[in-house]
């Protein structure tokens, strides 16, 4: 493999197989995206996508790494431009080999290319590693770059090589923490000092830091507590193509001034303009443009195209008090008939699974029973002159309260222990109750005070229960989870529920006060509410199946919601308005008014406490689920994903590979080396494995210097790729001594084919790692036999 790699280099950097990634630099402080680093990639036509790992060193070897250096500056720069063009402001990072740093002539070619592409130099950053050594940097070369605006990082800082010396002696802008210092950092407190003293050297160097490496949420907690400024890694974005960052960007970078010059950095949210006209400014393109993505730029015109002559017609009334009904009446049938029609489509959506049909057909049907209410409610205004109270129109709409009911209710619960049934439970009857308490003081206490026990009575009594109804069905929905493609539509459908409710509650009060004719401003209300049901359908109907192999794992213990404390507080709130009308304010209002401020600070010490507690958890999780030395899944929880995983796959019928890989002669590593550097070679292995391995696979240390890979939709003979990217990884490890430690790996790879559970699967693996190691290791084999022998016997395809 290095000897073909090695031979076909050359042709692959002349005919544009070397291509650049971007991986995204996010402050620590805001969590803003404001800088791109660019990273090599080698498409090979045959082995796929190649790390840089794989080729860098040969580019050094064959004396190609100037013209190597120049393709990612020019590829990195031109697209900087077109971000540019299309209204992002992203700094990019692009890595210099010794070569160029050596070469008296390379800050003119930089210039050249900061001029051919029209980028101001600032928005540049040469990354330099600390191998270069401050005897091989020419003379001028920090001078001339700092005269093109041109900022220069210090790469790797950590790894070794002249770390102390190249910060003192080169006039540098950046520092950035190399991961071998950062990954280890949250469970060696050796190594958090040390990350912690070197932000605080860099900073009174007047540095920015960066942290590379950052997998984690526990890492990048640590990082920000430390004062870091920025950091990269697979936790907060994944190297991508230039295509795929741009719509990574899209949904989280605001355009125009999204990111400032580096020089402003940290000190950017401190002179930015925080008015609420400026928040508003700043935030409201980002958040028009993400809503135009999520739900569909049609969908939202015709949801305008609706609303906008209704709201006009509402302020100046055309027709007059005597088309009113007529008017009014008229305005909801394409309102309700698109927001009906639009449910039923989603519910003819055949990929979105039996359940989320079965409730969007039910939220159709409801929402066709209220256009037929309306209709009647028409017909009795307009045609019949009359006002008929009750009448078939109230039967309708309290019909559609029920059918609503059903389908909020109709979408399965996830698995639940009975300790998370029972928060469930109290938070949603917390909510419920709080609720109960606005609708009861708005409408139902008043109707039942003036009941008569009439029909009329029966039915106004009747829609205050069904807005109830409506209530815990909306809570239901947000506490019991929806699938993954579906979460946002159906929280949109919530919202729009909730302003339903509200309208109700006007009408209720308005008809109990006064009376009600189609077309009082009440309307508005049921307007905006049936656009949000629209809106709901529209972005459902956009919405792709959520993708099988991202298989969520389940958490211990859930964090617990701030809406419970919320009501409570806004509940007290509530009591404390309507109480100071009827009660004096002696001995006894005075105990009411201090029982309602302690349930108010009552209420926002718990909600300060539930953030803290979701600090910790997220802590905890990763403490509870990762190895801290390699940042990869424990092997508890790596059997809870890939069980997970071989579900999903077995039960819709797809392929699953299983791949085991051990270190070769790893106890000679640490005897002749010591166990620092065997913990760094593992480190390194890990690393290695998430760089090749896809977001929906399956990582996790399984116990030593064993390491397991679970692929989902693939079969062995692709997995030969991966592995054989696997089997000789690159020397990155140093000794003692300073001198690279060279390690090889075994794999085995077992199909999920005729296996009927996962424990068979991984020892399937397990049998021909060995094999693989008893040929001399440094290789893969393929588990070919149709059961476990007992004997050492299996038929093995040997491919290395």
């Amino acid at each position: 493999m290095p000897a073909r790699l090695r031979a076909e280099f050359p042709d692959a950097l002349r005919c544009g197989q070397i291509v650049v990634y971007f991986q995204p630099e996010v402050q620590l402080s805001s969590g803003f995206v404001v800088a791109a680093e660019a990273l090599a990639r080698w498409e090979h036509p045959e082995l796929g996508i190649l790390a840089p790992a794989l080729f860098v060193s040969l580019a050094d070897q064959l004396g190609l790494m100037p013209e190597f250096t120049r393709l990612m500056l020019r590829l990195s720069l031109a697209q900087h431009r077109a971000w540019t063009n299309a209204g992002w402001t992203m700094p990019v990072s692009v890595n210099i080999g010794r070569d160029s740093v050596a070469d008296p002539g390379f800050p003119a070619v930089v210039g050249e290319f900061l001029s051919l592409e029209q980028v101001p130099g600032q928005m540049l950053t040469l990354e330099v590693s600390e191998e270069t050594g401050t005897a091989s940097v020419c003379a001028n070369f920090f001078a001339d770059l700092a005269e093109l605006g041109v900022q220069v990082s210090l790469d790797d800082f950590g790894t070794g090589y002249a770390s102390l010396e190249s910060l003192g002696g080169w006039p540098i802008n950046e520092l950035k923490l190399d991961r071998s210092l950062v990954r280890p950092m949250v469970s060696n407190a050796s190594f958090r000092t040390i990350v912690a003293t070197t932000v605080d050297l860099a900073h009174q160097l007047g540095l920015t830091v960066v942290a590379e490496g950052v997998e984690s949420e526990a890492v990048r907690s640590e990082l920000q507590a430390l004062g870091c400024d920025l950091a990269q890694g697979y936790f907060l974005g994944r190297p991508m193509p230039a295509a795929a960052f741009t719509e990574w960007l899209r949904e989280r970078v605001p355009r125009r001034g999204a990111s400032g010059q580096r020089q402003a950095w940290t000190t950017a949210p401190e002179r930015r303009d925080r008015g609420p006209v400026a928040v508003i400014r700043r935030h409201a393109p980002h958040a028009i443009q993400r809503a135009v993505e999520t739900v569909g730029g049609a969908t939202l015109a015709i949801a305008l195209a609706m609303l906008i002559p209704y709201l006009l017609w509402q302020i100046f009334r055309w027709g007059g008090h005597a088309h009113q009904a007529l008017i009014g009446d008229l305005a909801f049938v394409p309102v309700n008939g698109a927001a009906a029609y639009c449910a039923w489509l989603v519910s003819r959506r055949k990929d979105l699974g039996r359940p989320v049909r079965r409730t969007w057909r039910l939220l159709s049907v409801a929402l066709w029973i209220f256009l037929l209410g309306n209709l009647l409610q028409l017909y009795y205004e307009v045609v019949l002159h009359e006002r008929a109270y009750p009448g078939w129109a109230d039967v309708a709409y309290l019909t559609f309260y029920v059918v609503a009911f059903a389908g909020l209710t109709a979408l399965p619960s996830h698995r639940r222990s009975g300790g998370e049934r029972l928060r469930v439970l109290l938070d949603m009857g917390t909510v419920f109750v709080g609720g109960t308490m606005l609708i009861w003081y708005v409408a139902l206490g008043p109707a039942v005070v003036n009941a008569h026990r009439d029909l009329a009575d029966l039915v106004t009594l009747a829609y205050p229960i069904g807005d109830l109804l409506l209530l815990c069905g909306c809570l239901s929905l947000l506490w019991r989870g929806a699938p993954r493609s579906s979460v946002l539509p159906l929280h949109i459908f919530t919202a729009g529920l909730l302003a339903f409710i509200t309208a109700d509650l006007t009408y209720d009060y308005q008809i109990v006060h006064s009376s009600y004719l189609g077309g009082d401003p009440v309307d508005t209300l049921w307007i905006l509410a049936l656009l949000v049901l629209f809106v709901a359908a529209g972005c459902q109907l956009r919405t792709a199946p959520a993708d099988g192999f991202a298989v969520p794992t389940r958490r211990l213990v859930g964090p617990p919601s701030h809406l419970p404390y919320l009501v409570l507080a806004l509940s007290y709130l509530f009591l404390a308005t309507v109480a100071l009308r009827h009660v004096r304010f002696d001995s006894l209002g005075g105990v009411l008014l201090g029982a309602v401020a302690l349930g108010v600070l009552t209420s926002a010490r718990q909600i300060t406490a539930v953030r803290d507690f979701r600090r910790l958890a997220i802590r905890h999780q990763q403490l509870a689920s990762i190895d801290g030395m390699t940042g990869l899944y424990n092997r508890r929880h790596f059997m809870e994903a890939a069980e997970a995983t071989y579900a999903h796959a077995r039960r819709y019928d797809q392929p699953l590979v299983a791949m085991m890989i051990d270190v070769d002669h790893f106890k000679e590593i640490n005897d002749v080396h010591g166990h620092a550097v065997g913990d760094l070679v593992l480190a390194e292995l890990a690393q290695s494995c998430r760089e090749y391995v896809r977001p929906g696979d399956v990582v996790g240390r399984y116990g030593g210097d064993e390491f397991t890979i679970i692929v989902p939709g693939i079969t062995s003979l692709r997995a030969i790729q991966l592995a054989t990217r696997l089997t000789h990884p690159t020397a990155r490890v140093l000794s003692g001594n300073g001198k690279p430690v060279a390690f090889t790996v075994s794999i085995g790879i077992a199909e999920s084919t005729s296996c009927n559970d996962l424990p068979t699967l991984l020892a399937r693996a397990d049998v021909a790692m060995y094999e693989a190691k008893r040929a001399g290791g440094g290789g893969w084999r393929i588990f070919d036999g149709p059961e476990l022998p007992t004997v050492d016997v299996p038929t093995l395809t040997p491919a290395s």
